[in-house]
């Protein structure tokens, strides 16, 4: 039974406090304000001692967060950038700098402000999705409407969604029509008309009728729910790129401690006083700071993940995006995928004095135990033409041929030319005799050919554009098929593909990917069910129709909520950007680092310019350029 809660502020969305977030703000400018005061006393009040207690109490409170992690770090012999900037600051001071001190600390302090903040807007992105699921909505109960919690609302019960509020579960229309909007799920910005029948989805927008729909799934096992859970995964998925940064960074820190001593005592060496050998070298300890340097590939690869989730795909993490972005080829099935998969029965060619009724009997019968496309096609034309059909006795499939069975014990074989070639039946030579162009599916009985079935499929609205934009990209397509050459060449025409294999077994569809390999990346586009081994061959696998398949989400790499191929060329123009993006982060964060790390063995650069440039101007610089690509499509 369903609980039903308080029901005032029935749909309405309940923000968290973010109280780490606020006490770090405040310690950020209580350690301010106590740097402003030491420099009014220092210049103003000429009192070095209440300068120095104003310049370590700034110091400490910004430190707070800070030498703990440096003095662990030492103690653990794992020196990272709370050890560098730890021993800058109280080096600065102990050699009579502490302005300079108080302000490394407190820089420091605000370049991890940013990471946070950073961090923050990626995680509000993933939190943005898990607010669209209303805390509260109204069911019908016992012939009354009652506000309750989503987490106790049960499959077969009735949600009331009145207009302009969101639905909070997934479910099927059961009264009322109306539209929706989609675009936060599948990335669909138009209003999609729903009535009674169709599926809609918690988290979307009941745009302007009243409808009631009858749950399908509970709270924890919605689409929108396994979209928040597959993005928090793909967040701890690092690519190969972010995987170099982490293991450089464990070596880089203590070898810039190194040279920053060799750079002091070198100062000294040649004339420089102890005080400005130490400067030197606690200058280029500030500035050697790898924050920047780390922070830069993390944040552009989530904001990556977490835009393209907002835009209807789900990428499953970083080395994803890693891949997309050198695609040289994207491999495409067929049925399903470049086409709508919804095929018709277009003629019937007869053999051996048959009939239509008798050709179109023994394949309805067999294809009634089938789930394949093929097979609906053929009951929808038997039950079109009002044909009976025998009782089967015996079924089987035979991967990537069709399907066998006895009828009335006589034995039957529906599927391509292959199979019926394989069981011994007789068959006119292909160029003596043609049924036509189209998927041609064969059918016979014991050893004679009783006729051939033309079917057809439609091509996908947005297969053309696809295809299109990807050759635009110099991206090279091809399409896998396991139907013959001649089907396969005459939609290979019609949707513009670079190239084809047709007649293609499942396992010959993986030597095709393993093939394609050789000359670079490789994608495969599929419905995650039928191409799964395909799916896993290739680079990076993208399944389409994730919104109706649970197969889908999990077994690609990639998922597209809805199935619209032009998502694939937008979402390889998105890795590409993010890659550039990481590209310019990293080649700015190394060209900074060395100028400014020049210029302070030179004694030119200050501990105060140190800070402020290369560590926390620089973050800066690279975080708002990472966080451009949280931006949806």
């Amino acid at each position: 039974m369903s609980q039903v809660i308080s029901c005032d502020t029935c749909g309405r969305d309940h923000g968290e406090q973010r109280t780490d977030a606020r006490r770090k703000s405040i310690v950020g400018l209580f350690s301010g304000v106590l740097l402003a005061l030491g420099l009014l006393i220092e210049y103003f009040l000429r009192s070095v001692t209440w300068s120095y207690v104003a310049f370590l109490a700034s110091a400490l409170s910004a430190g707070a967060y800070i030498i703990p992690k440096g003095l662990q770090g030492l103690m653990t012999l794992r020196l990272d950038m709370h050890f560098l900037m730890t021993a800058a600051s109280f080096g600065a001071m102990i050699i009579g700098a502490p302005a300079e001190g108080a302000a490394v600390m407190f820089l420091f302090f605000v370049s991890l402000l940013l990471e946070d903040r950073a961090g923050d807007r990626v995680r509000h992105e993933i939190q943005a999705l898990m607010e669209l699921e209303p805390p509260s909505i109204l069911v019908r109960v016992d012939g009354a409407e009652a506000c309750m919690d989503p987490e106790f609302v049960n499959p077969g019960e009735t949600l009331i969604v009145k207009p302009g509020t969101r639905i909070g579960l997934d479910g099927v229309v059961s009264l009322g029509s109306t539209t929706a909007n989609e675009a936060p799920i599948t990335g669909e910005s138009r209003p999609v008309p729903k009535s009674v029948g169709d599926k809609v989805y918690a988290g979307t927008m009941n745009n302007e009728g009243y409808i009631e729909v009858e749950v399908t799934e509970r709270a924890k096992e919605t689409l929108l729910s396994k979209i928040v859970h597959l993005v928090e995964e793909a967040r701890d998925r690092k690519a190969p790129a972010e995987q170099l940064i982490a293991r450089f960074s464990r070596t880089y820190t203590p070898i810039m401690v190194s040279l920053s001593i060799i750079i002091g005592l070198i100062s000294l060496v040649l004339g420089a006083t102890p005080v400005q050998s130490v400067y030197r070298a606690l200058t280029l300890i500030v500035i050697s700071c790898p924050c920047a340097f780390a922070v830069s590939i993390p944040v552009s690869i989530v904001s990556a993940i977490t835009g393209a989730a907002r835009s209807g795909v789900l990428v499953k993490g970083g080395s994803y995006i890693e891949a997309l972005s050198l695609t040289t080829t994207v491999a495409f099935d067929k049925t399903g995928t470049l086409t709508e998969g919804t095929l018709s029965v277009k003629d019937i060619c007869l053999h051996n004095d048959h009939t239509r009724e008798q050709v179109l009997a023994a394949a309805a019968a067999l294809e009634s135990r089938s789930e394949h496309p093929i097979g609906k096609a053929l009951m929808a034309a038997k039950m079109a033409e009002d044909i009976l059909t025998g009782e089967v006795d015996s079924f089987a499939a035979v991967p990537g041929r069709g399907i066998k069975g006895r009828i009335a014990d006589k034995p039957v074989l529906v599927g391509n030319r292959q199979m019926l070639i394989e069981g011994q039946v007789e068959l006119e030579p292909p160029d003596s005799h043609s049924c036509g162009v189209g998927t041609k599916v064969y059918v016979a009985e014991g050893e004679e050919h009783l006729g051939t079935i033309i079917v057809e499929d439609t091509l996908r609205r947005s297969t053309k554009q696809a295809i299109e934009s990807l050759h635009k990209m110099g991206i090279e397509t091809v399409m896998l098929t396991g139907d013959d050459r001649d089907i396969a060449r005459d939609v290979a025409a019609a949707v513009g593909v670079s190239d084809f294999r047709a007649g293609l077994l499942p396992h010959q569809k993986v030597e095709a990917i393993e093939d394609l390999k050789k000359t670079g990346k490789v994608v495969m586009v599929g419905d995650g069910v039928n191409d799964a081994p395909a799916l896993a061959a290739s680079d990076v696998g993208i399944a389409l129709g994730a919104a109706s398949s649970d197969v889908a989400l999990e077994t690609a790499d990639v998922a597209l909520i809805e199935e619209d191929l032009t998502r694939v060329p937008a979402l390889i123009a998105r890795a590409r950007a993010t890659m550039s993006v990481v590209k310019q982060n990293v080649i700015t964060s190394i060209g900074v680092k060395v100028i400014t790390g020049v210029l302070a063995a030179l004694g030119i650069l200050s501990l105060w310019l140190s800070i402020g440039i290369g560590d926390m101007g620089l973050t800066f610089l690279v975080v708002a350029n990472a966080l451009r690509l949280a931006r949806r499509q």
